[in-house]
């Protein structure tokens, strides 16, 4: 079940839970009222996890939130209509006597006041407006209704707050609020609805992820190798089940080197970081460049079909995990705590960049990385790796060099025991130019 909070002054927290009981929503509803506007912005950092969707009393607690988190798909708010105006209007010229005279009130917008005002045809007189702000103080508020009541300007205030209209009313000022009408509350609920129905569609729409080994076929070619190839395949198939267990999906293998999970939207947008994870597992596993395409749908074939195009995009550039949603639009999944993790993570944009920017091929690192993490090794001379990957001993020792240079290899010594000849010069990988101090 969906677990919507509530942010907003106490009263009108609770005048939501009121009416959104009758309307007998499919959810779970947490409160969190606050005595300051500006406590929004722990509310949402501090218990963002705890929440799907959120709706916030007003607007200005909507823009801190929007401000904080940064998502606005899964957050709504009250819209103040002229109705709060005029009930703060009406409370008083009631209390008062005066109508429309000698009162100062605090608006997000001039416009909506002045609205007001046209649809009664009538022309104030002596009404002192302050236009406020996310970043405007309860002080600044409090200051601008307080010097016009000490000059005898206005006969009571008029404000948006919760807590300027308590702290005016300590000080002796006539105070009133302008408030959310309940039909105001109930039309924001209404909308809340619609959008829970949209993201339980969403939700239970079709996910394919199609992974696929970059050549696996040419990496394998005499008869021995045969078994080498069939025992990386049942690891690989390994860490995809795990994925899939996560994902409440089921593996298929489409063939050498390819595979598809299927499964909802819902659980692969979850899961987004464990799929990046298996990636990079795959790539350091098998010692290849690995493409990884999700698609979404509304059926099992447009899912897969957007996952063959993301698959196709996310070839052309390795280190890209593609998401082609079911309208086709393309989006790029995003790394999230990669400083986590104590190997490369070929995700993260910053390390492939830096591959790049020092001309370092990423196959042939992989290739290396694999070896040395595989044969559980934490250091190594150039003959070693030219010998494990049948390459050249000259190239060999170019290529590790240029790592050194790079910042992504150091030589540590020489071999303890030469057999013969010039001690070999023995070195270790470090993961990255800004992770110096791990290393295998």
């Amino acid at each position: 079940m969906l677990r919507v909070g509530i942010v907003g002054p106490q009263s009108t927290v609770e005048r939501i839970i009121h009416i959104a009981q009758g309307l007998k929503l499919d959810v779970i509803f947490l409160t969190y009222p606050y005595k300051e506007v500006k406590e929004t912005e722990d509310i949402i950092k501090n218990n963002s996890n705890n929440v799907d969707f959120w709706i916030f009393s007003g607007r200005i607690s909507y823009n801190i939130a929007c401000e904080a988190e940064g998502n606005t798909e899964k957050q709504i708010y009250i819209e103040h209509t002229e109705a709060g105006i005029f009930k703060g209007l009406l409370e008083f010229s009631f209390k008062t006597g005066s109508f429309l005279d000698h009162v100062s009130i605090d608006e997000i917008s001039k416009s909506h006041l002045e609205t007001a005002l046209n649809q009664l045809n009538i022309q104030p007189k002596n009404i002192f407006v302050k236009t406020f702000s996310e970043k405007t103080s309860t002080e600044e508020l409090i200051d601008f209704h307080l010097q016009l009541w000490d000059k005898g300007d206005t006969r009571g205030a008029i404000t948006c707050f919760e807590e300027v209209y308590l702290q005016l009313k300590e000080k002796g000022v006539p105070a009133f609020r302008i408030s959310t009408s309940d039909i105001e509350i109930q039309h924001t609920l209404n909308i809340l609805s619609e959008k829970i129905k949209t993201f339980y569609f969403m939700d239970s729409q079709v996910a394919v992820q199609l992974f696929e080994m970059d050549h696996l076929e040419n990496h394998f070619k005499s008869s021995k190798q045969t078994y080498q190839l069939q025992f990386m395949e049942l690891k690989l198939k390994e860490i995809l089940i795990n994925l899939s267990e996560h994902l409440n999906g089921s593996l298929v293998e489409k063939g050498l080197g390819r595979y598809l999970i299927f499964s909802s939207r819902g659980d692969s947008e979850r899961e987004i970081q464990k799929i990046e994870e298996t990636v990079n597992n795959m790539i350091l596993e098998s010692g290849l460049k690995v493409g990884v395409g999700i698609g979404f749908g509304e059926t099992v074939f447009s899912a897969e079909l957007n996952a063959n195009n993301a698959l196709r995009l996310s070839k052309e550039r390795f280190g890209s995990i593609i998401i082609v949603q079911e309208n086709g639009e393309v989006v790029e999944a995003e790394s999230e705590n990669i400083e986590m993790f104590d190997y490369p993570y070929f995700n993260d944009k910053n390390f492939m960049t830096n591959l790049q920017n020092a001309k370092i091929s990423v196959k042939h690192y992989i290739e290396i990385f694999s070896l040395i993490r595989n044969a559980g090794i934490k250091d190594f001379t150039i003959k070693d790796i030219s010998m494990q990957l049948s390459k050249d001993e000259r190239n060999t020792r170019r290529f590790i060099e240029g790592l050194c240079e790079a910042g992504l290899a150091e030589c540590i010594g020489v071999e303890e025991y030469p057999t013969r000849g010039r001690p070999r010069r023995v070195y270790k990988l470090i993961n990255s130019p800004y992770k110096t101090n791990m290393a295998y």
